[in-house]
């Protein structure tokens, strides 16, 4: 018998066992829902489940607890074994559904406060908003609730708390139930995708959830910064986003018809790059109340943002920085990680238009993003100075007080903060490209700020989002928030908008800096006696360890500023007697000696 005819009958075989099989599970149900299925070759990205069990006879009041908590990490579409520990009057308060979510660290603490009432606590790491915003808790916080008990059928049943109750999920969990995504807007005049990181269940209406949140109204932290596409008030026509074929199709509201052409084409860019983040998604086509829509020549299906002239503004990488030394400033290789006893790295060759010495007498330089200006500040941080080889250098004094560490963004505006005459912290801006003499640096405005200063700040690669470190009239209450920045048609920084919290988990900041448009790098501590280190975060996801990839580097006592030639692997530190320290994996060598590493708008 040859080899084909001897696999010819074992595929006759295996297909006789499989119709056995398949006569066996007689047919398909004849009832039950419609619901959203997967699409034909989706890779699927489900969480590990965990099997509800629902209470059992003459189980106790701890033990009802317990099985009721462990009962919301099933997070199904039904929480019916969940709601079978819930006294009747309570089923309706348990607000399972709105996000309303504590993340916790540890083991649940449960105490006894009276003969139906138990209480409990866990270490608290953090809080998901209704809308998705993950907020961590200061170190040592710790979640509290009341719960009420009463007798069912002789057996006893959960009473919510009277303002209802949604979720506790340990962290494990909730790193396998949500997962980290990013709504997109256009950064006002120009094609630049600004991202807005939330936090979405996992499952198969992924596709849905995402869709339903980029049609919302832009964010309060990003107000006047970004635009979107999407006319107001526009929803989904259906409460699906099926994926066929790997192409997404988002059916809208009529609303959506009132997008002109230009709106169109924002809202589909921006509709394709959220939705190309699942897997299974190669290709989005939009129609309103089930008529497909069209862009110009026909086309009705966008596979990436990018085929309509919108993308993410990327944060350029540097394969030199400059180094100032003393009064002098000159180009090194910051990758180049000498041996030990190796002989001093040669001086790269100055680039056209590097400034090559600044008094050693002026502080806290930045470099512009084009590497044609270095911005400095008196020893008494009291005067501004704006260095280009060539051009006379442009001093700035007596505008303000304390000034931070200046930075440059994008349209070439040199940002710094400080105490104005009245001993208000203000932000400052100054356009370092204007041919006017008689420019200078203007206060935006910021009245969200009230009686709080800026420590230090960093501005995005987009120009849309700024960074800020910010402390109370005493210097204490540090925290880091993120702000858009609202401009006018011409560019010019007018305002601020009210900054969303970030790393709350940090009790001290130093410095922080980008390191693309969805992460950062922040010099901090959370307790008073840690030590100083670098710690990593994205936007929105916290910087306490727990999340995939991100979390603490290995400490640098005595570092005072952070900046990056690219990413995070190109972190650079600086110390408070001039070593600069570059990131080796989880290793600080020695690089150089200086006060000072310059690289475009860090």
């Amino acid at each position: 018998m040859t080899p084909l005819s001897v696999r010819a009958r074992v595929l006759v075989c295996l297909l006789m066992a499989a119709c056995s099989l398949l006569a066996g599970c007689g047919g398909l149900p004849g009832t039950g829902p419609v619901v959203e299925g997967r699409a034909l070759g989706e890779v699927l990205n489900e969480p590990v489940r965990v099997v509800a069990v629902g209470p059992v006879d003459g189980a106790s009041q701890e033990a009802i607890v317990r099985g009721f908590l462990r009962a919301g990490e099933d997070i199904d579409e039904t929480h019916a074994t969940g709601r079978s520990f819930l006294a009747p009057q309570s089923v309706d308060l348990w607000r399972w559904s709105s996000e309303d979510v504590v993340v916790y660290d540890g083991d649940l603490s449960l105490r006894r406060v009276g003969d139906d009432q138990v209480e409990v606590s866990a270490a608290a790491l953090a809080r998901l908003t209704p809308d998705g915003r993950y907020l961590e808790e200061p170190p040592g916080a710790r979640e509290k609730v009341t719960f009420g008990l009463t007798k069912v059928g002789g057996e006893w049943r959960l009473e919510l708390p009277r303002d209802g109750f949604g979720l506790w999920l340990d962290n494990d969990q909730f790193n396998r139930v949500y997962t980290n995504r990013f709504v997109y807007y256009v950064g006002r005049g120009g094609r630049d995708l600004v991202p807005d990181s939330r936090w979405f269940p996992i499952g198969t209406r992924l596709a849905t959830t995402l869709a339903r949140a980029q049609l919302s109204a832009v964010p309060d932290h990003l107000a006047g910064a970004v635009t979107t596409g999407v006319p107001a008030g526009t929803q989904l026509a259906v409460n699906a986003v099926p994926v066929t074929g790997g192409k997404a199709q988002v059916n809208l509201s009529s609303e959506a018809l009132s997008a002109d052409p230009a709106a169109r084409a924002a809202m589909w860019a921006q509709l394709t790059k959220t939705l190309s983040q699942i897997s299974s998604v190669g290709s989005v086509s939009l129609a309103v109340d089930n008529t497909p829509l069209e862009l110009p020549g026909g086309v009705t299906s966008v596979t990436s943002a990018a085929d309509l002239g919108y993308d993410v503004a990327q944060k350029s990488f540097s394969d030199t920085a400059l180094l100032r030394s003393g009064d002098t400033i000159r180009r090194i290789d910051p990758r180049y990680v000498p041996d030990t006893g190796a002989a001093r790295r040669p001086d790269l060759k100055p680039k056209g238009g590097d400034v090559g010495q600044i008094p050693d007498a002026w502080v806290d330089l930045a470099l512009s993003v084009d590497s044609r200006q270095v911005a400095a500040l008196s020893a008494d941080r009291g005067v501004l100075s704006v260095w280009r080889t060539t051009e006379q250098t442009r001093r700035f004094p007596s505008f303000a007080t304390s000034l931070t560490r200046p930075v440059f963004d994008i349209n070439g505006y040199v940002w710094v903060a400080g105490r104005d005459g009245s001993g208000h912290g203000r932000v400052f801006v100054l356009d370092s490209v204007s041919s006017d003499p008689a420019s200078s640096p203007k206060p935006i405005s910021t009245p969200w700020l009230g009686g709080r200063r800026v420590k230090a700040l960093s501005v995005s690669a987009d120009g849309a989002r700024v960074l800020l470190v910010t402390t109370n009239a005493s210097g204490g209450d540090e925290q880091l928030g993120l702000s858009g920045i609202v401009r006018a048609t011409n560019g010019e920084p007018q305002s601020l908008a009210r900054p969303l919290r970030q790393a709350q988990s940090l009790t001290r900041i130093q410095a922080v800096t980008w390191l693309d448009a969805y992460s950062y790098a922040v010099l901090g501590q959370i307790g008073a006696t840690d030590p100083m280190r670098p710690w990593l975060a994205t936007i929105g996801a916290g910087v306490d360890g727990t999340r995939a990839g991100l979390g603490r580097l290995s400490a640098v006592p005595g570092a005072v500023a952070i900046t990056t030639v690219g990413g995070p692997r190109g972190l650079l530190l600086i110390t408070s007697d001039n070593r600069v320290l570059a990131r080796a994996g989880s290793t600080w060598p020695l690089i150089e000696h200086g006060s000072d590493v310059l690289v475009p708008g860090g």
